[in-house]
């Protein structure tokens, strides 16, 4: 069997590499950048170069119809945002192969966050109060309490634009549009969540929930606590229940002090915990085609980004025994025994979005995910 994984440059493509070829599958990886993490992969045998979704989408779904032929490709399983572009020209692929995922309609509404909190609503477990802001004029009626919410874009990642309990002049610069519409919602404290799961045809195969221990900023997680509230999987099957979601999909969490936990955002594609499974791999790769009595569950070891770990979590914290407690018990995922080619990568990987950065002045965030992220703006229709 052979399978296409999308998005190299994403530690959950190498997470997922691994998983099928201790599976006994032949690995080809995918994306638009030369040098990205999985290439380097011993798990990996073909690397496939593809052009940037978001400057081309027909041209992207094009070249990935040609490499399912060329290769003979199974199954395609994106991990990262070109999933909206994958969806889009799913008519064009799937008499080609399986293809894991939902339909574009499904994962449009998932990604803005607006509509996301409206669907859940009245759910066991629902987002905060959540206003979607159009115009200026409609973010300025929060500006006596800004203190009390949290403003973000409605298409975003990593929480880069987001602003948590802003004073009045810090949101000055923000400018929202119908095009780019924001939100307003109600700011909880407590404590953080993170989920990631299968489900195929609504079906719920696979399942873990993390706290991010350490973060790069507000932004990414780079250190995974395993954890297992019995709200977020009940969350994730009524989900399953209500949408017939197929694929990956993962979802922002905050427990408030008096332990009711309340949906923050949904991320439909793969997340940091499918790395919760790096010790089940068979099974992984098992639930995406047959159905178990029990779901799929990790361990409760800890993983982590070890680089990310030493570059941006560790200079804060030199002096802190339970950083460096955290740091020994957890093992790392980009690293493992046998792969050590991933490390070097890495570096290169880094090397090339920086570049990027620099050419499109922007930030490495940002230039990160500039190729492949979709803002909602108007996609093209294929002809073939």
């Amino acid at each position: 069997m052979n399978v296409l994984i999308l998005g190299a440059r994403a530690p959950a493509c190498l997470e997922w590499a691994r998983a099928f070829e201790e599976a006994g599958w032949a690995v080809s990886v995918g994306d638009s950048l030369s040098q990205p993490l999985s290439r380097f992969s011993r798990s990996v045998q073909q690397y496939i170069r593809l052009p940037e979704p978001r400057k081309d989408p027909v041209a992207w779904i094009e070249a990935l119809a040609a490499a399912i032929k060329t290769q003979r490709i199974d199954l395609l399983l994106p991990t990262c945002e070109e999933v909206f572009y994958l969806a889009h020209g799913l008519e064009r692929l799937l008499p080609l192969c399986r293809v894991l995922t939902s339909d574009f309609s499904l994962l449009h509404r998932l990604h803005h966050k607006g509509h996301f909190a409206a669907m859940v609503d009245g759910w066991s477990v629902t987002a905060p109060e959540t206003h979607l802001l159009t115009d200026r004029q409609s973010l300025l009626t929060f500006a006596d309490e800004a203190a009390r919410w949290v403003f973000k874009p409605a298409y975003s990642r990593f929480a880069s634009q987001t602003l948590i309990r802003p004073s009045a002049q810090q949101l000055n610069d923000v400018q929202p549009t119908q095009a780019e519409p924001w939100i307003a919602q109600r700011f909880i404290e407590g404590q953080e969540f993170c989920s990631f799961s299968i489900l195929i045809d609504g079906e719920l195969r696979a399942h873990s929930c993390y706290h991010p221990r350490y973060r790069v900023g507000r932004g990414s997680g780079i250190y995974f606590q395993p954890s297992t509230p019995e709200p977020v999987r009940q969350f994730l099957e009524h989900f399953g229940q209500e949408t017939a979601y197929n694929g990956q999909v993962g979802f922002d969490f905050i427990k408030d002090r008096n332990g009711r936990f309340h949906v923050l955002e949904c991320n439909p594609r793969a997340t940091s915990g499918v790395h919760l499974f790096d010790n089940q791999r068979q099974l992984l790769v098992n639930s995406l085609s047959h159905s178990c009595e029990q779901i799929l569950e990790p361990t409760l070891e800890p993983r982590m980004i070890a680089l990310a770990m030493l570059l941006f979590a560790a200079p804060r914290r030199l002096f802190s025994p339970q950083y460096w407690r955290d740091y020994t018990i957890a093992r790392d995922v980009i690293v493992q025994k046998g792969d050590w080619w991933p490390l070097i990568a890495q570096t290169c990987s880094l090397t090339e979005i920086i570049t990027r950065a620099v050419s499109r002045r922007c930030g490495l965030l940002a230039a990160s995910t500039a190729d492949i992220e979709w803002n909602g703006q108007p996609l093209r229709e294929h002809t073939p």
